[in-house]
C-alpha cells in the first residue's frame, strides 16, 4: 500500500493495482447558511486549522463541510442539531411519539427565518460539488407521490417543505416542514431508501466532537482498526502520552446505563500485568484514542475535529500535529479542526519547523464574518506569526 503525493490530486494505490483519486476541498463558499451571508475559504490544504473569536464560526463552517461532503444528507443536518441542542421541545403534544424531539430547522438559515424562499447554498469550485436547502411553499406542489414514500410523515396540517439538492440535479424527496420549523428527519422510509440507492457514493466523512470521546461511539472506529491489522498504529500513537501504553482492549460486556457512555475500555502497561481503565488516565489519553482511531476510520475521507487540543497538555501540541499529518498523508484523509489554543497553533509552527516537508499540507484559516473570506495563512506565514509573537487567533 503507496501513498503519492501529485499536484493538488491524492491518490491512494489500494491493493491489484486500482487507484482511487480523491480530489480535496481547496475553496469553500456559503450563502445563507447559520451566521454568514456570503462567505469563502481558499488556499486550503491537507490539514486546515480554523481559528478565531468565540461565535465567529468555527463550528458553524466544520458542519457545512460535513453537510457538502456528505452529499446533502438529511441525517447530517439532525446530527448538527443534535450537538447543538436546537431540538423543537414544544412540539404539539398531540404530535407522535417520534416528534417529541423534533429538529428545529430555522436555525440552519441566516437570521433564524423560515418562510418560503429561504435558502443555503454551500459550494467548493475545485471539485464542483454543491449543496443547496430551500424552504418550499407546498401550496402548487404535487406531493402526491412523496405523501406515499413518507408514509405518516406528511399530514394535511403542514403547508412548508424542505427541499436539498445536490449539484443542482440530485434532489431528496421532499421534506414536510411545520410552521413552527420543527421537523423529522426520515431515517428508515421507502424515500430515503430510494435516495441512498440513486444517489453517487460521497467519501468517508466523520465529526469528532467532545462527545465522541466514549467507548460506545469508537467501538465501530475499532472494529475497522482490528480488521484492518492497524493496532500497532493505534499503540503508537497513544505513546504520545505513555511509553509504557503496550495494549488497547474494548470489552464485549454490558454496563448498567449510567454507566455504559463511559466504560468498557481498558489499557494494557509494561510492568504491570493488570489492564487499567481508560478513564482512569484522563480525557487526554481518550481524545488521542479517539484522534488516532477516526484517521484510521476516515481513510480516503475527511475529519472534522471541533476544539481539537481538548483534554491535551500544551506539551504534547508538536507531536500530535505530526501524528495528524504522518497519518493523514498515509490514509489519505484531509482534516479540518478548530482551536482556540495557542499553544495549538505554535505546535504547528513547530512541526513545521522540524519537518519542512510538510509545509505545503497544512495551513490556517483565520475567521472573521466582518469580512467577506477568511485570512489564510500558509505554513511560512504560520512560522512568522508566531516567532513574532503576532496574535492570529
Amino acid at each position: 500500500m503507496r501513498f503519492i503525493l501529485l499536484g493538488y490530486y491524492s491518490v491512494y494505490l489500494i491493493g491489484y493495482h486500482k487507484w482511487t483519486v480523491i480530489k480535496m476541498i481547496r475553496t469553500l463558499k456559503l450563502k445563507g447558511y447559520r451566521g454568514f451571508d456570503s462567505y469563502e475559504l481558499d488556499g486550503l490544504t491537507r490539514i486546515n486549522l480554523l481559528v478565531g473569536k468565540n461565535n465567529c464560526g468555527k463550528t458553524s463552517l466544520l458542519e457545512s463541510i460535513n453537510l457538502l461532503v456528505s452529499g446533502g444528507d438529511p441525517i447530517v443536518l439532525e446530527q448538527s442539531a443534535s450537538r447543538r441542542g436546537e431540538m423543537n421541545l414544544l412540539a404539539d403534544s398531540d404530535l407522535t411519539v417520534r416528534r417529541d424531539n423534533t429538529l428545529d430547522i430555522s436555525h440552519l438559515f441566516l437570521g433564524h427565518s423560515l418562510s418560503p424562499g429561504v435558502s443555503f447554498l454551500l459550494s467548493s469550485e475545485n471539485n464542483n460539488e454543491s449543496v443547496s436547502v430551500e424552504i418550499l411553499d407546498m401550496e402548487g406542489l404535487n406531493y402526491d407521490v412523496q405523501r406515499d414514500l413518507f408514509e405518516d410523515e406528511m399530514d394535511s396540517t403542514q403547508t412548508l417543505c424542505l427541499e436539498i439538492s445536490r449539484n443542482e440535479r440530485d434532489k431528496y424527496p421532499l421534506i414536510p416542514v411545520n410552521d413552527d420549523g420543527s421537523v423529522v428527519i426520515p431515517r428508515y422510509s421507502r424515500s430515503r431508501q430510494r435516495w441512498q440507492k440513486d444517489t453517487p457514493v460521497t467519501p468517508s466523512v466523520q465529526f469528532l466532537a467532545p462527545d465522541s470521546l466514549y467507548p460506545g461511539s469508537m467501538r465501530e472506529m475499532w472494529d475497522k482498526v482490528l480488521v484492518e491489522g492497524r493496532e500497532s498504529d493505534v499503540i503508537a500513537a497513544m505513546k504520545i502520552l505513555d511509553q509504557d501504553i503496550e495494549s488497547i482492549h474494548f470489552l464485549t460486556g454490558h454496563y448498567p446505563r449510567m454507566f455504559s457512555d463511559k466504560t468498557g475500555v481498558v489499557v494494557g502497561f509494561r510492568h504491570d500485568t493488570r489492564r487499567l481503565p481508560l478513564g482512569s488516565h484522563g480525557d487526554g489519553m481518550r481524545r488521542l484514542l479517539a484522534l488516532s482511531l477516526s484517521l484510521i476510520r476516515t481513510t480516503n475521507g475527511v475529519l472534522l475535529i471541533d476544539e481539537i487540543d481538548t483534554g491535551l497538555h500544551w506539551s504534547i501540541m508538536k507531536e500530535m500535529w505530526q501524528l495528524i499529518v504522518n497519518t493523514a498523508c498515509m490514509t489519505n484523509v484531509q482534516v479540518f479542526a478548530t482551536t482556540h489554543s495557542y499553544d495549538c497553533i505554535k505546535g504547528f509552527a513547530s512541526l513545521v519547523e522540524s519537518c519542512p516537508e510538510f509545509a505545503r499540507e497544512i495551513s490556517i484559516q483565520k475567521i472573521d464574518r466582518s469580512l467577506e473570506q477568511a485570512v489564510n495563512l500558509d505554513a511560512e506565514k504560520i512560522q512568522i506569526a508566531v516567532g513574532q509573537d503576532i496574535e492570529v487567533r
